[in-house]
């Protein structure tokens, strides 16, 4: 019983070590959040985003970030939706 119980530690243990080796060398992709708008909005698009990123980026509960650890959050764009 206790053999078979180190077996399974060991192959957990194992399993979980390449588990967190393959997040550290598979980059995670940009999330990009597109916006799409009519193309006589496009320039208001891109002037209310420019506005928004001027603001101080906050947490969920509304405190200001105080840290740059903003860079795994999403980025925004605006494009032309097509008709």
């Amino acid at each position: 019983m206790k053999k078979t119980a180190m077996s399974a530690f060991a192959l957990l243990f194992a399993a979980a070590g390449a588990v967190a080796a393959t997040d550290v060398f598979v980059p995670d992709e940009p999330v990009v959040i597109e916006i799409e708008v009519d193309a006589q909005d496009f320039a208001r698009c891109q002037e209310t985003l420019a506005q928004v990123a001027q603001m101080p980026a906050v947490t969920d509960s509304g405190r200001e970030i105080l840290f740059d650890n903003t860079g795994d959050m999403p980025s925004v764009a605006c494009v032309v939706k097509d008709t």
